[in-house]
């Protein structure tokens, strides 16, 4: 009997040792869990809040951008009207090629205005590649106008 009693102590000993030490084990995993799922939470915020500072960076560039470039449009506006009046003191076939030649450069301007005005700032590396290539085209405007000669030979 006292066999019998010593056995069934020492199983039910055991058993609530490996059923204590299971539920320790499974504790610590899931307080792990817990505190991975907590920094993954952090840092999915931190990444939104990163996101939205970019965000907002960008578009103050891309207002800073388009309003520097509709000072050059209306520059580019103000040349044309100016060589305009020169031109039209011509005799009719000089006058002619020189309205011509000033229509297309009117039109790359008119070209340039739609493109800023239609441009959409979403992605920041389109916007690097469409910065660069529109400062290249209002540029290169800009310096056929200023190139532009109107020869008076009356």
């Amino acid at each position: 009997m006292k066999k019998s009693i010593f056995t069934i102590a020492v199983v039910a000993f055991m058993a609530a040792t490996i059923s204590t030490s299971y539920g320790q084990v499974r504790d610590q995993k899931s307080f792990s869990e817990r505190e991975n799922v907590h920094e993954s939470n952090i840092n999915r915020d931190d990444a939104k809040q990163e996101y939205k500072e970019g965000q907002r960076k960008s578009d103050f560039e891309f207002q800073k951008f388009k309003k520097e470039c509709q000072v050059k449009i209306r520059q580019n506006e103000k040349r044309i009207a100016v060589l305009n009046t020169k031109i039209s003191k011509f005799h009719s076939r000089e006058k002619a090629e020189y309205q011509r030649n000033l229509r297309v450069l009117e039109q790359k301007n008119t070209k340039l205005k739609r493109q800023l005005a239609n441009y959409k700032n979403k992605q920041q590396d389109k916007w690097v590649s469409f910065k660069l290539e529109f400062n290249h085209d209002i540029d290169e405007l800009g310096e056929s106008l200023r190139d532009f000669r109107v020869d008076n030979k009356r």
